[in-house]
């Protein structure tokens, strides 16, 4: 049964993966320092004395085994489980039983390990990718049979230099054999056939280890949403989404998990084995718990982790009740456009920004739709000499991309001067069941006069405050006034002030502050604090379409160009 993090047993499963880590060292370090297995050992009374390499090939193929299947006990994978399992058990076979030597403690650890296995098989429901599982098995079968050839050919072709000659059939006999590390029936008179037979021994283990690998792997998410599930999620979206992520949902990087009964549903998209959630459930609020839940099981049988990403309190409240934790990522931001006013001194820049450019003929017009080739050309001119601009570039996820198509399904709003070029452009999302306001694109010239973003937002202001609209969202402020405490705490706000450089997080914040809106947290759930940091690297890529190597470089670029430009 799965507990309230979705997986039972985490801390024994990360403790059975530390033991058959210790294990794969002992049996490692003493098949290649030849310690084991000694006289007293299982395997080596079954195989006799005329078979002095196979059981050290053994415990490496053992120790081998082990290591490529600690990741999958860590994601509580059903076949890492089986692997290990066999691998624990060959090795209480194998080495001595006997503790009266440094060496024979390997005999215990293996049976303690394997004991714990046995006692823990529910701990271990996860499945394993199917494509993986084929390609695992291919990997099995084409270089087991490569294998088999060399080990064919080598044992044919050498028999003058064994005592005595192989004829065909002995020789299949001993590449079969070979095959599983086995011993052979030869008795080599020199070198050069010992280590043919090592060297195809070697090549065994490495492809049974390859071969355990892909079969422990996490289920990869091939699956892309179909138009009905979108069309569904808009239904949805019409009657539930009160966020400002709520369009977001819609765009095509998203994979959608609906409620059992149809009437919520999440986003989500996986990055390596993480699935990351755009905000929370969307649904009744029984429907949307219930999303979740499925959705954190599904995880846990696909051996995936998962995070939740700019969920708002109300959604943090609901998904911690389930046992899940929570981090504050971030601020969002939000003006009062009932309440906003241009008067008194902390908006005297606002306003003369607006008599400036409204003065030298400046307006701000919403395009009619659909949009014809000519201005398309012009706004991709816009967005591309926004994007050459030091730090700028396209994100994803939780934003969408400059897209035509994309942009005559929305409403387009321009600054510019009557009988010139356009200066710069926004687009406004449908806001669904929220009382606030959101746009996605803004973007302008680089050398396009100072303050036409400025404009763009105070014609909104008085545009939607006209709608009936309670605020405008400016969006999310990340990793501001994180005020989480001990060492979770000290690492947001170590990368809010490293990663400046790169994000420019202190900027974003103090523009929108100058517009004096109401802060709302926003958080990041996930299930335990092992997983915060794989989460966490997911979330940073998951909006990132460039990477973030790229994209800390392109920005350490800028900003040292910036700073060669003379005064």
């Amino acid at each position: 049964m799965m507990n309230r993090f979705g997986l039972p047993g985490g801390r024994r499963r990360y403790l059975l993966a530390a033991g058959s880590l210790v294990l794969a060292f002992v049996n490692i370090t003493g098949a290649l320092l030849k310690l084991a297995p000694a006289r007293h050992s299982i395997v080596r009374a079954m195989l006799g004395g005329s078979a002095p390499g196979a059981p050290r090939f053994l415990l490496l193929l053992a120790g081998l085994l082990l290591i490529a299947a600690i990741p999958g006990l860590v994601r509580a994978k059903r076949m890492a489980f089986a692997i290990t399992f066999s691998a624990a058990l060959t090795s209480v076979a194998l080495h001595p039983l006997r503790v009266r030597d440094p060496d024979d403690a390997g005999a215990l650890i293996a049976l303690a390990v394997t004991i714990g296995l046995a006692t823990s098989f529910r701990l271990f429901p996860a499945r394993s990718d199917p494509l993986r599982i084929r390609q695992g098995l291919w990997w099995l079968i084409g270089g087991e049979a490569l294998v088999f050839l060399m080990g064919f050919v080598g044992l044919y072709f050498v028999d003058r230099e064994v005592v005595e000659p192989m004829d065909a059939p002995e020789a299949l006999g001993n590449a079969f054999r070979l095959l599983f590390v086995l011993p052979t029936t030869t008795i080599p008179e020199s070198g050069h056939v010992q280590r043919l037979i090592e060297a195809i021994r070697g090549l065994s283990l490495v492809v049974l280890a390859i071969s355990a690998w892909h079969l422990v792997h996490p289920v990869l998410n091939r699956r892309f949403a179909r138009p009905s599930e979108r069309e569904h999620v808009k239904t949805i979206l019409s009657l539930h989404a009160t966020t400002a992520l709520a369009p977001f949902h819609l765009l095509d990087d998203k994979t959608y998990a609906f409620s059992n009964d149809g009437q919520a549903f999440l986003s989500f998209r996986m990055v390596g084995s993480t699935a990351v959630v755009l905000g929370e459930p969307v649904g009744p609020a029984e429907s949307a718990t219930n999303a979740a839940r499925e959705f954190i099981e599904m995880c846990s049988l696909n051996g995936w982790r998962f995070g939740f990403h700019q969920v708002t309190g109300a959604g943090a409240d609901a998904l911690t009740a389930m046992g899940l934790k929570k981090i504050k990522i971030g601020e969002e931001a939000i003006i009062p456009i009932q309440t906003f006013s241009l008067a008194g001194k902390s908006f005297k820049h606002l306003r003369n920004i607006q008599h400036s450019l409204e003065r030298d003929g400046f307006v701000v017009e919403e395009l009619p739709q659909p949009l014809d080739g000519a201005v398309l050309d012009e706004l991709q001119a816009v967005s591309d000499a926004w994007m050459a601009a030091d730090g700028h570039r396209e994100r994803t996820f939780t934003l969408g991309q400059f897209d035509r198509d994309y942009l005559r399904e929305t409403r387009v709003f321009v600054v510019w001067r009557k009988g010139g070029r356009i200066e710069a452009f926004a687009n406004v999302v449908a806001r669904y069941r929220s009382a606030d306001a959101t746009f996605d694109l803004m973007r302008r010239r680089p050398d396009s006069p100072n303050g036409v973003m400025d404009l763009l937002l105070l014609h909104f202001i008085e545009l939607f405050r006209a709608d009936g609209c309670d605020g405008l969202n400016l969006g999310l402020a990340p990793l501001a006034n994180v005020d989480e405490p001990g060492p979770k705490g000290a690492a947001l706000r170590l990368m809010y002030e490293r990663g400046n450089v790169a994000f420019n997080f202190r900027g974003l914040r103090s523009y929108k502050d100058k517009w004096n809106p109401i802060w709302f947290d926003r958080y990041l759930v996930y299930r335990s604090d092992v997983d915060l940091v794989p989460v966490a690297l997911a979330v940073a890529r998951v909006g990132e379409k460039q990477g973030l190597v790229a994209r800390f470089a392109h920005a350490s670029l800028g900003r040292a160009r910036r700073r060669q430009k003379p005064a």
